[in-house]
């Protein structure tokens, strides 16, 4: 095996597809292995399969109410005993899930080449978010080329130390599938999605979970009164408390608000183009939606993407007092700025970020065995 490919969660296999093609077009399919781990097991298939993208092993590692620590251990545990002797020459991972922590310390141990897609991506707060912060920092202490998305990720990188040799600005790879994506929406039905102006809300987020969960809600409550004409639609996340806390609060309002499934990835794309605005706490969404000339309102206290917050499309809101009020306010007074939607999308590549980072991965790993070679 030349190499291996590590994910786990829908956000990493929508981001590494686009990568993957263009590897596996360079190279025999024998050579790139790609295993699923399966931390996002309820949502997993439906994406993979809209992504067209073939997993050689799924682990199905996910357990309920697993801690950090748990998954890590598992993770490492589990490729260990499966590919270990195999000694892959890099290991390629995707973004700050425990998922990839567990992979690139796999990695860096067996003495493999961890290549980091999406690295660079700071808040510069080790517990903000967490245990995410702290994963995608230890990577890039692990990490052999760093593919940054953005040039403020680069240089997030250099001062942390880490070599400019070693760092490629290649774009953000979720555009490539986003754009590829759209063209297959145009023209597709989408009578399933609300009457009129709708916000879309995705929560999920471990420290949004419980009272700042619940105090999100009131202030959607309280949206919901002041725009009689607006509703909700909010795909649940399949974690317990999440659910429960949705139909605690909206569960008997199907008239303003559609609590559904979770999404497939191609009706979410079109869920975030024809929102008015988006409430989340996810950090892909922020991209995506933003791209699409959506605004997002961010549930978190602080963002590892803050040129969407300076051109405006959008903005860090408390879960506690009215910041999503106000954020909201102020949403639906203005209208969506086009150049700052044009300005984000050109910082994020051409769309052809995948054929970038998968050139850089198969340069370094060239260059690698040259070197041993020689030795």
């Amino acid at each position: 095996m030349s190499g291996l490919v590590i994910f786990g969660t829908r956000p990493e296999a929508i981001k590494l597809a686009p990568m993957v093609a263009s590897i596996r077009d360079a190279r025999s399919a024998e050579d790139v292995g790609v295993v699923c781990t399966g931390q996002h097991a309820e949502i997993m298939t439906q994406t993979l399969n809209s992504l067209d993208l073939d997993v050689d092993e799924n682990l199905n590692l996910m357990q309920r109410d697993q801690t950090p620590m748990e998954v890590v251990e598992r993770i490492i545990v589990s490729l260990t005993e499966r590919y270990a002797s195999e000694r892959p020459d890099w290991v390629l991972v995707q973004g700050d899930t425990a998922t990839a922590f567990a992979g690139a310390l796999f990695g860096y141990l067996g003495e493999s080449t961890v290549i980091h897609l999406e690295a660079g991506l700071r808040t510069h707060d080790i517990h903000e978010p967490w245990p995410e912060e702290g994963f995608r920092q230890e990577i890039a202490r692990l990490a052999g080329l760093h593919l940054a998305p953005f040039p403020c990720a680069r240089e997030n990188l250099l001062a942390e130390g880490i070599g400019a040799e070693s760092i490629q600005v290649v774009g953000n790879t979720g555009l490539d599938g986003q754009q590829a994506m759209l063209a297959q929406l145009d023209g597709d039905d989408a009578a399933w999605l609300p009457d009129g102006d709708f916000v879309l809300v995705t929560m999920h987020r471990r420290e949004n979970i419980g009272p700042r969960l619940e105090a999100t809600c009131r202030q959607l409550v309280t949206i919901l009164d002041n725009y009689p004409d607006l509703r909700i639609l909010w795909p649940v996340h399949p974690n317990p408390k999440v659910r429960s806390t949705a139909f605690q609060f909206f569960g008997d309002r199907k008239d303003r608000v559609m609590l559904s499934e979770p999404l497939d990835y191609p009706k979410f794309l079109h869920a975030q183009r024809a929102a008015k605005f988006v409430v989340s706490d996810s950090g892909g969404v922020q991209e995506e939606a933003a791209s699409l000339g959506t605004r997002v309102a961010i549930v978190r206290e602080k963002t590892e993407r803050p040129d969407a917050v300076d051109l405006g499309l959008t903005r860090i809101v408390s879960a506690d007092a009215s910041g999503l009020v106000d954020a909201v306010n102020d949403f639906m007074a203005t209208p969506v700025d086009p150049a700052s939607v044009a300005e984000w999308r050109a910082l994020q590549g051409d769309g052809n970020a995948g054929e970038a980072a998968a050139a850089a991965l198969l340069k370094k790993i060239e260059n690698d065995q040259a070197v041993r070679q020689r030795a």
